[in-house]
Formats: structure tokens, sequence, C-alpha cells
């Protein structure tokens, strides 16, 4: 039994030495990071996705999620001012971007570093429900049962769930995580 606590207590040792990053590799690697993403080459046209006017005929109401900038985030030359910003993933070219979008138009281009997964509980646990009134839950049964009688190519899809998470990195940068549908997105920012 010793033997087993022995072995258990050097094993959370070395886990907690070797395989758990240390704070500072962090701040290097977030260093990194930023020094190795480049800005977009492209622009979009007047600054119209091309995609857009689909995805809004194809959800219930707009699917990308509105973000509230409250400080400068910095990327390379871009400064992204305060203000609120429509956050749509893209890809292009093998890459993948998030777009902030003002007023409808494409404002900044910024690059993702890294793109996973969400768990599928995630929406579940950290995003509550709203309780449906009375009323709420009369009108989207008849509304169901309205979409049941046509063709299903003819009804809109609820949008996506989403959810944006901003992290402070010691006071150097700022990771914003997109959480939109099954995948995250990450992107990073300079402080001002």
């Amino acid at each position: 039994m010793k033997k087993f606590l022995k072995t258990l207590i050097l094993l959370i040792i070395f886990a907690a030495a070797f395989c758990l990053p240390s704070y500072a590799g962090e701040k290097e690697t977030c260093e990194e990071i930023y020094n190795k993403l480049e800005n977009a080459d492209f622009e979009y046209i007047f600054g119209i996705d091309p995609y857009q006017a689909e995805d809004y005929t194809k959800y219930m109401y707009s699917p990308y999620p509105l973000f509230r900038v409250g400080v400068p985030f910095i990327f390379k030359d871009i400064e992204i001012k305060p203000g609120y910003y429509i956050l749509t993933p893209r890809k292009k070219d093998g890459r993948t971007y998030v777009l902030f979008k003002e007023q409808g138009r494409v404002k900044y281009i910024i690059p993702v570093y890294e793109t996973d997964l969400v768990d599928p509980l995630f929406y579940d646990q950290y995003i509550p429900e709203k309780k449906k009134g009375f009323w709420e839950r009369r009108r989207e049964g008849a509304s169901n049962f309205i979409g049941r009688l046509f063709p299903k190519k003819t009804q809109r899809m609820p949008a996506p769930k989403a959810y944006i998470e901003v992290n402070d990195i010691d006071r150097e940068f700022y990771q914003v995580i997109l959480y939109y549908g099954t995948q995250k997105y990450y992107m990073i920012f300079k402080q001002r």
C-alpha cells in the first residue's frame, strides 16, 4: 500500500512539473502565436460578405452573435475600437477568419489561430434557457403544427447557439474564444 501511495504521489508531482504549462511559458506562447499570425491578404468589395444573404434566408433570425467591445483590441496594425460588432466565422483559402461586422458591413478581418470542437453539453451547462410563458408555448406549438403541413425546404432553421469568452492574459493579451455551433474559434489581441 505504501509503495502504491509513493508511486501515486510521484506521478502527481511529475504531472504538475512537466505536463502542465507554466505561466511564463503561456506568456511566451501567446507572444509567439501573435507574431506568427498575419493580417488577411484580402478585402470584401464594399465591405459586403458574399454569404450574408444566404445565411439570413436560411435561418429564422441573425445567426451570428453580437459582441460588445468595451476596450480597444489591437491586432498588428488593426485597432478594433469599442462598439458593437457581429462576429462571423468564415474560411478562405484554407484559413479561418472571423469577420467583425458593423451595420452589416465587414469592418475588420481577424485570423483565427486555432479551432476546436465544442463539448456537446457546453451550451446546456453555460447558457440558461429562457422559461416560456403560456402564450409563447402556444405560439410555438401552432408554428410547429403549421410547419409540419408544409415541405421542410420552405422552413427556416433556428440559428446555431453561440457564446463568446474573453480572457485577459497577463495584462498583455486578450484571448477571444468564439463558440459558434459545434466549433470554437480562438483569436488573440494585444492590449494597449
